[in-house]
């Protein structure tokens, strides 16, 4: 009578969750269900029968449990194929599936390892649990690749595996096939002194299977509860989980208590993941709204000569090398709680405050239907193009007495009438779309400030000297890519924000949008004239691309490639787009969260013991946007801001990707580090604002992106 009470009591969690459990499992790409070891006690077909009761579909077998009670027959590798047989039948008559299983050590022998995973393949298993010999992976990656099948390396508890760290898995990983990876238990992990939040965070993707367990206390003497009754914190696991977009082979129920009747607790874990996942999806399906984008371009080259900034001498334009442009990215989402952007990137040294402002108004009667508060313009930091006020550089460009050559006021009223009707064509020709991102790698900028044993640091300092001693910052070449696409998977266009100015033909007199224009050219010879490409500079206050060490090798490579040193950075770029563009246009979506802030702040300024050397905006406080783009991030400022602080950011940043975008909303010039400021050289004596406001700055982005991220 018991067992019919259990019985019917399980019926009920079934018709209750069991059916949720797995449209929200499917709604993710996840399923739950049991490890068999959580029957060890039982057969392989009790054990089925067990899941099959639950209302639950799917099933992790472990090597060595008996077959069915008929026989002594074992599973493993070596099995008659009637009994592969046997298994195939039972499965199918109980409607489970069979998705992994544990081989405690995989042999690294290849025709044994071979036979395992033959074994595998005729089961339809896709993942298999081990704890392989390092010097055994050489052989298993081929397999895994060769199968199909991936392998997830199984921890133990600190002390009883060599894996029990995850750091462990990532480093015999590294470099390998995506088919080997992490089959994580969580309990275990929790025995060890890990929190799974934390340690799934590390494995990222390599993370391919999980035992999901939850105990009743953070010690090696812990014992499985109920999900979401322990110490795991496992909601914030799963939320953890979709928030990097991955795909377990299998939730796996692994409940190692109450050996004998752990059914009933088992389905109290089946609920409780129907219930996180249902909170998960509803909460996205409320926020994910459909996206609309629209593209614009203008041509925004001066039509006359022109003064042209960037450098302490006054430049008067003697041509047009290659034209100055504009790019304008309109996006919204529609639906419950919209939201709405333009991005203008432009090929200027940099923008003005009241450039944007005098945008925002013009398209304010235009645009009726958008926040002109929510554009804002970003330079691409060419040192080949005009300014905007003629005071600038304290009148160094002053060019009342040179006669036709176009006054910067005067190219700012050119400037807004292009940019204005490039803004409103993108607005007004936004359609339904997706977008995706990707991250890449491109050679670019080089810390430009060698630093030398007295302590000093210069600004493209002699490195041949014996007094040089190291290069004072870092550089980063990520290469951080968002797509935009159009219905049916077409490529629209792509915002790339890299730490890089655009000044590697900075000394020219003739008007040029430097490397942006050939990476425009590059892409555009691939993929087509139509792609619209917008730029934007992360921090690179102490970056540029010009290498202060190793110059001799790297113009040699270009004179072999027979390429000029722009068409060389056009290159890189451009190859770092391709290789992601595969991984970009598989992962798509067409609904997202757009959420856009117009932050400002209050930095603290230290007057300087010099006049800067170019006026900034005199704007306070500064004024900040910081946009959500799905699980990418986006925040600018108005600095050129030292690479350490936008690594501060990135760091912290609840973003998968986050781009970071300086020279936009303003010009408040630069923003050196701590260790700048003592090195000296493009320092906080010239400029108001030092390294306790850059802190202040980064503490102020975090705060607004985290409000976007909750």
């Amino acid at each position: 009578m018991k067992s019919l009470w259990i019985k019917c009591a399980l019926a009920s969690v079934w018709l209750a969750t069991g059916a949720q459990t797995l449209l929200a499992g499917d709604a993710l790409g996840w399923r739950v269900g049991p490890a068999a070891w959580s029957f060890n006690r039982f057969t392989f077909f009790e054990a089925v029968d067990k899941t099959a009761a639950l209302g639950l579909r799917h099933i992790e077998a472990f090597e060595g449990q008996r077959l069915n009670s008929e026989s002594d027959l074992a599973l493993n590798a070596a099995m008659s194929a009637e009994a592969v047989e046997q298994m195939r039948r039972k499965l199918a008559s109980a409607h489970v599936t069979l998705t992994s299983v544990y081989i405690h050590a995989l042999p690294g022998s290849e025709p044994e390892c071979r036979q395992v995973f033959e074994w595998c393949r005729k089961l339809g298993i896709e993942t298999i649990l081990s704890e392989p010999a390092p010097e055994h992976l050489n052989v298993i990656e081929k397999l895994c690749d060769e199968y199909g099948i991936n392998v997830a390396i199984h921890n133990h508890p600190k002390g009883s595996s060599r894996y029990w760290h995850p750091q462990e898995v990532l480093k015999v990983c590294e470099g390998r096939s995506p088919r080997l990876g992490a089959g994580a238990d969580f309990g275990h992990w929790q025995r060890s002194g890990i929190k799974p939040v934390d340690a799934v965070r590390l494995l990222g993707s390599r993370l391919l299977s999980v035992h999901c367990k939850d105990l009743n206390e953070l010690s090696a003497d812990g014992h499985d509860v109920p999900w979401g009754t322990g110490q795991g914190d496992l909601a914030a696991v799963l939320e953890e989980i979709r928030r990097l977009r991955l795909k377990p082979t299998l939730f796996a129920i692994e409940y190692e208590y109450n050996w004998d009747n752990n059914s009933p607790d088992i389905a109290r874990c089946a609920e409780f993941f129907t219930r996180t996942l249902a909170d998960l999806t509803s909460r996205e399906a409320v926020a994910a709204l459909p996206l609309h984008a629209g593209w614009a371009m203008t041509d925004i080259t001066p039509p006359k000569p022109i003064a042209l900034t960037g450098q302490l001498h006054k430049r008067i334009s003697t041509g047009v090398r290659d034209p100055l442009t504009a790019t304008v990215l309109a996006l919204e989402t529609r639906g419950a709680a919209p939201d709405q952007a333009i991005l203008v990137s432009c090929d200027i040294l940099l923008i003005r405050i009241e450039i944007q402002r005098r945008l925002q108004e013009m398209i304010r009667s235009q645009l009726p239907d958008f926040d002109p508060r929510k554009l804002f313009v970003n330079a691409t930091h060419t040192h080949t193009g005009p300014g905007f006020i003629d005071s600038t550089f304290k009148g160094l460009y002053d060019v009342s007495h040179d006669a036709g050559v176009m006054k910067a006021s005067e190219y700012a009223d050119f400037f807004l009438d292009r940019v204005s009707q490039a803004v409103v064509q993108a607005w007004q020709s936004r359609k339904p779309g997706g977008l995706s991102w990707a991250l890449s790698q491109a050679v670019v900028g080089y810390n430009r400030r060698a630093h030398f044993f007295n302590g000093s640091t210069a600004m493209y300092g002699n490195t041949r000297t014996p007094e040089f001693a190291n290069i004072e910052g870092a550089e980063d070449h990520a290469v951080n890519l968002v797509f935009l696409w159009e219905p049916g998977a077409k490529w629209a266009g792509i915002i790339i924000n890299l730490a890089c100015t655009s000044q590697e033909t900075e000394q020219l007199y003739e008007v040029s949008a430097d490397f942006w224009h050939d990476v425009r050219e590059e892409l555009h010879r691939r993929h087509g004239p139509g792609l619209f490409v917008l730029p934007q500079c992360a921090p690179a206050g102490d970056l540029s691309p010009h290498p202060i060490y190793r110059q001799r090798a790297e113009q040699i490579m270009d004179q072999r490639r027979s390429l000029s040193r722009r068409k060389e950075i056009a290159r890189r770029i451009a190859n770092a787009v391709d290789e992601a563009l595969p991984v970009a246009k598989a992962n798509i979506q067409d609904r997202l969260i757009l959420r856009h802030t117009v932050a400002s702040a209050n930095l603290p300024e230290e007057p300087p013991e010099r006049a800067p050397f170019y006026e900034t905006d005199s704007v306070k406080p500064i004024e900040f946007h910081v946009l959500r783009l799905g699980e990418v991030a986006l925040a600018t400022s108005p600095f050129e801001l030292y690479l350490d602080y936008g690594t501060r950011i990135q760091a912290r940043s609840p973003a998968t990707l986050t781009l970071l975008v300086q020279l936009a909303s303003g010009n408040s010039g630069y923003l050196p580090t701590a260790k700048a400021v003592q090195g000296g050289g493009y320092s906080a004596d010239k400029f108001k604002v030092g390294p306790e406001g850059g802190q202040v700055l980064v503490e102020e982005t975090l705060k607004q992106l985290h409000a976007l991220f909750p």
